[in-house]
């Protein structure tokens, strides 16, 4: 614990040097009376608290700041946090970094037959506060800077989860257990990474990665976490592997396909519907997936052009609509075509008794669709 400021370390480390509340309202450009407010121990009204499901079906707790925290939160990161090196087992939440780390993990693996796969339960709320405070003091702050900080990042005697800060703040205190883990880990030719409270193992050797989980969960353990038991998993060869929600398997690797599945269908409803309101939410999860895919985009294209020759042509307000909502600038534009462009019938009854048949089964399509979602 610092009583005075350790300009040294701070000057080396390039960090922002202030005292309290009047010298870091200098620093961030912000009033004093917002910083005294915003770094009082659980000060009221600081944060929006809400859940989110999980996928085991208990829920998340997720604390949003509000605007100003926020700013101020980006300046600690940003000024602060990102100026002190995390362990390069780390992966995410690094400023500048390429690529997805979702893949980074994936790739570090991909080539290895055997994988362990261990959860920390409650992650964040197992960091307190005066592990965050010895964190801002081993730095070189003094007491009361330290606690100014710890106040602007913590909550509740924790890292909130939702806090800018919160992620890098975790993989900073996380760096001893990354380095042991990696210790035991690197004499035994196991790799390792973790990506949050994901810690993901892989070997060659079988059982070299089955006997390592009593060791990693006694470091864990001393480091103040403790293993999620449901969420364990030892892969190998003959099991779907999957890293962080991306398939490895042959050495390849592939974004889910239940997820792919999914940007179809809503591309599908969104063609034969006329309703676009979710081209945004589709464009992301074609983004996330081109950061694993590569070609992914191409193939998309592939599916809609296919579109050009649907009956969904035969109705000009759909062919309108899909010409107005493109999800990429270089797709033709769709133009209206005639049911006998579709269908070879001399009688027009025929024709038409297609066309209903055809609209019949889309209107089934959107309507189980919209039950669905």
């Amino acid at each position: 614990m610092n009583i005075y400021t350790n300009r040294t370390v701070l000057e080396s480390l390039g960090l922002p040097i202030f005292e309290n509340v009047k010298t870091l309202a200098e620093a961030t450009r912000l009033s004093e009376k917002l910083i005294y407010y915003l770094s009082k121990k659980d000060a009221p009204n600081r944060y929006t608290e809400y859940y989110i499901p999980k996928r085991d079906g208990s829920k998340r707790k997720i604390c949003e700041p509000c605007y100003s925290l926020r700013i101020l939160q980006r300046w600690v990161l940003e000024n602060i946090l990102y100026k002190v090196k995390v362990s390069q087992y780390s992966i995410g939440f690094k400023r500048g970094s390429k690529g997805s780390p979702l893949v980074q993990s994936a790739e570090k693996h991909r080539k290895n037959l055997y994988i362990l796969k261990m959860d920390l339960k409650d992650f964040y709320p197992s960091i307190s506060s005066d592990r965050v405070f010895r964190q801002f003091s081993q730095l070189g702050y003094n007491v009361y800077a330290a606690n100014m900080l710890t106040n602007i990042c913590a909550l509740h005697g924790c890292l909130p989860q939702g806090a800018v800060t919160s992620a890098y703040l975790a993989n900073l205190i996380c760096a001893r257990m990354d380095y042991r883990i990696a210790g035991y880990c690197n004499k035994r030719n196991i790799a390792y990474s973790r990506y949050a409270d994901d810690l993901t193992f892989s070997s060659d050797n079988r059982d070299e990665v089955r006997n390592i989980y009593g060791m990693i969960k006694k470091i864990v353990t001393d480091e103040g976490f403790t293993v999620n038991e449901k969420k364990t998993h030892f892969l190998t060869p003959k099991n779907h592997k999957e890293i962080l929600g991306i398939t490895v398997n042959d050495e390849m690797i592939k974004a889910p396909k239940d997820m792919k599945r999914m940007v179809r269908s809503m591309i599908h409803y969104s063609v034969v519907s006329g309703d676009y309101s979710n081209n945004n939410k589709i464009r992301g999860y074609i983004s996330y997936i081109s950061s694993i895919e590569k070609t992914y985009p191409e193939k998309v294209k592939k599916y809609m052009k296919k579109f050009n020759f649907d009956m969904v042509n035969t109705d000009p307000a759909l062919v309108d609509a899909f010409n107005a909502n493109k999800l990429f600038n270089d797709l033709p534009d769709m133009r209206v075509r005639s049911i006998y462009d579709f269908v070879d019938a001399k009688d027009a009854g025929d024709a038409k008794s297609y066309k209903d048949c055809c609209e019949y089964y889309r209107d089934q399509f959107v309507s189980e669709y919209k039950k669905k979602h």
